[in-house]
């Protein structure tokens, strides 16, 4: 049944292995974490390849990474030594043979899951340095640049596994997405804050794959502030014995206007429509030269996006002015104006428009202000 539903989304033409864009494929593999990148050239990058800690299956990767017909591995970056991280590496590598690096944290970890992992990467590994550059279709038009930006605590004293996270940040021209593994954003008994004195180093992100599956000690205020990103992308898995996504976390989200896309309900906040969007495989495509990218998810959905970084652009907005003033899904409690970027995303079936704000619905906050009403 996996295999089909990621065939018919290969098969709607979004993605094939190698296409001239830049993709990023955040897949659902339940509560555990792994991403692909492919560059405009063909190359392969595999950001850690997690066990689901419900099934303990590596089912959903594999046959993910079979479905978009890639046959080798050119990199593999690992954030953290997690088995929800990790877990499905040696499963992964056997299939898909990695021909370069394998770029982690260094040291070592205890528990059989981590000499698996070490097994299966053998003479491939290195440790990451900060401040390292991996340069994806180097000498052409479209190269893509993975910086390590911070990894074991990005100098500050901590002990816990996911405050070590390998944090990446792509460059694809003005197109910038970050990926940080478990990264912390609270000082607790039990975790330091590294996204404050790793977001300064990142900037302003278009894409951000949300810290530590979006729990309640990760996606700080101060890193959303410095970083801004517009799209978010959560994995987290159905049932979950962690509570992700925590509630506390998606409503930074929501007050920093980052567009959440989930890859599973999971056990945690509730998604709100219009706000989030719950997916399944979440892909990003951006092509060399662009001024815009998409966000699209294997349960059919797809929006486009302005990037940040982009000279002379205007936002980018889904919904034209003309016609009715406002929008509003049948089931959501907010209301947005049409030109909303939002309301792109409700459903034909559920769209509902109209020229004065529906009773009983608030404004959605991530809406612009129409001139009339200023």
């Amino acid at each position: 049944m996996i295999r089909l539903v990621i065939a018919l989304f290969v098969a709607s033409g979004l993605f094939a292995q190698q296409n001239g864009k830049l993709q990023l494929h955040f897949m659902d593999v339940g509560q555990a974490d792994s991403a692909v990148l492919i560059s405009p050239k063909g190359q392969v990058v595999l950001f850690d390849a997690g066990e689901d800690m419900k099934t303990k299956s590596c089912e959903k990767p594999l046959a993910y990474l079979h479905q978009l017909g890639i046959s080798k591995i050119d990199y593999v970056v690992v954030s953290h030594y997690h088995f929800d991280h990790i877990g499905c590496m040696p499963e992964v590598l056997a299939q898909f043979p990695l021909s370069g690096t394998a770029y982690d944290r260094g040291a070592s970890y205890p528990g059989a899951t981590y000499k698996k992992y070490i097994e299966a990467v053998g003479e491939h590994r290195k440790t990451a340095e900060a401040g390292q550059v991996i340069r994806l279709d180097e000498g052409t038009n479209s190269e893509v640049d993975l910086t390590v930006v911070a990894l074991n605590g990005a100098g500050i004293s901590t002990t816990n596994e996911n405050d070590l996270s390998v944090a990446v940040l792509l460059t694809f021209g003005p197109f910038k997405a970050e990926i940080g593994g478990d990264l912390s954003g609270a000082t607790t008994g039990s975790y330091a804050d590294i996204e404050t004195t790793v977001a300064p180093l990142v900037g302003r992100l278009d894409v951000y794959k949300v810290h530590h599956h979006c729990s309640s000690y990760s996606s700080s205020e101060a890193w959303l502030t410095t970083t801004q990103p517009a799209v978010g992308i959560i994995s987290t898995g159905d049932g979950n014995d962690y509570q992700h996504p925590a509630a506390d976390c998606v409503a930074r989200l929501h007050a920093q206007k980052v567009a959440a896309y989930w890859t599973e309900t999971g056990a945690g906040a509730t998604p709100e429509s219009g706000l989030d969007t719950v997916g399944g495989n979440v892909v990003v495509q951006v092509e060399p030269g662009a001024a815009t990218y998409t966000v699209a998810t294997s349960a059919g959905s797809s929006a486009t996006y302005a990037i940040a970084g982009a000279s002379n652009v205007a936002p980018v907005t889904p919904v034209t002015t003309a016609g009715p003033k406002y929008a509003w899904s049948k089931k959501s409690p907010v209301y947005h104006y049409s030109e909303c970027a939002m309301v792109a995303r409700i459903g034909a079936d559920k769209l509902v428009q109209g020229d004065t704000p529906p009773e009983g619905k608030r404004l959605h906050q991530n809406c612009p202000q129409a001139p009339a009403e200023q």
